[in-house]
C-alpha cells in the first residue's frame, strides 16, 4: 500500500513540473500582445467562397474597455460602420440611414459575409476574466493551451490555443460550443514586433460549419496608444 502511495506522490509532482513555464506566465504574455490602452488599425478584408473572391478594407478604433468603432472604407459594403459597446453591436447602414442593435448569440453571426464574427473582431479583454485554462501540450516551439468559459454568455465556450514559445502570439486557434463541436479555426502569422508587443499581421479564419472558404486578414498599418476622441465610440457618431 505504501509503494502504491509512493507511486501516486511520484506522479502528482512530476506532473507539476511538466511544463517549463507556469501557465499564468504564458497568458500575462498572451494578454499583454492582444491588450492595448487604445488601437487604430487599417487592414484589407480577402473574403473566399463559392461564389468567388471579394475584398474590403476597413479601419478599427479600439480602446482597452472592449469598445470598438469599425468602418468600411473600399469595397461592395464602403460607408458600412459597426460599433461595439458593452456587450452590444451597433450596425449603421448608410444607404437606409438605420442603425440596427445586435445582442447575445448574435454577436457570433457573420461580419460583413466573412468567416469572422462581430465578437472575433470587437472587444478586449483578458483571458483571466472569461476563461479558465490549462496546459495541455508543450513542443518545441508551443504551448497548447486549454480555454473553458467561465460564464454562458462567451460565444465560445471553449477554445484550443497554440502560442508560439518566442513572442507568445496564438498562432492557430479552434474556436468551439459548450459539447465541443468545433465552429471556427483561426491561423496566423507574418508576426511583428509592436513596442512591447508581438502582432501577427496576417490572420485567416475558417468557418468549420460552412465547411467552404476562407477569410483573410491583411493588417496594412497599425498604431497603438495614440488619443482617441470619445465620441467615436457613441451611436450618434454612426451617421455622420
Amino acid at each position: 500500500m505504501k509503494k502504491i502511495q509512493l507511486l501516486i506522490l511520484s506522479i502528482a509532482i512530476i506532473s507539476t513540473n511538466l511544463f517549463a513555464v507556469d501557465v499564468d506566465t504564458i497568458i500575462e504574455n498572451y494578454d499583454n500582445n492582444t491588450i492595448f490602452n487604445t488601437s487604430i488599425l487599417k487592414s484589407k478584408v480577402i473574403i473566399k467562397d463559392s461564389l468567388g473572391t471579394s475584398s474590403q478594407k476597413i479601419i478599427a478604433y479600439s480602446r482597452k474597455n472592449g469598445d470598438t468603432l469599425i468602418e468600411i472604407t473600399q469595397g461592395p459594403d464602403a460607408g458600412q460602420k459597426v460599433l461595439r459597446l458593452n456587450s452590444s453591436i451597433f450596425l449603421y447602414y448608410p444607404n437606409a440611414n438605420q442603425i440596427i442593435r445586435l445582442q447575445g448569440a448574435a454577436l457570433k453571426e457573420s461580419f460583413m459575409g466573412s468567416d469572422f464574427s462581430y465578437e472575433d473582431l470587437s472587444g478586449d479583454e483578458s483571458i483571466k476574466n472569461k476563461y479558465d485554462y490549462t496546459i495541455v501540450e508543450e513542443t518545441d516551439s508551443s504551448y497548447i493551451i486549454k480555454l473553458d468559459a467561465k460564464s454562458r454568455k462567451e460565444p465560445y465556450q471553449k477554445q484550443l490555443l497554440t502560442i508560439d514559445k518566442d513572442t507568445f502570439v496564438c498562432i492557430e486557434a479552434t474556436l468551439m460550443s459548450s459539447s465541443g463541436r468545433e465552429l471556427r479555426k483561426m491561423k496566423a502569422s507574418d508576426i511583428r514586433q509592436i513596442g512591447n508587443k508581438y502582432v501577427a499581421f496576417d490572420i485567416e479564419m475558417f468557418d468549420l460549419l460552412k465547411n467552404q472558404g476562407s477569410t483573410k486578414m491583411l493588417i496594412e498599418d497599425l498604431d497603438v496608444n495614440i488619443s482617441l476622441d470619445n465620441e467615436l465610440f457613441t451611436t450618434d457618431n454612426l451617421s455622420w
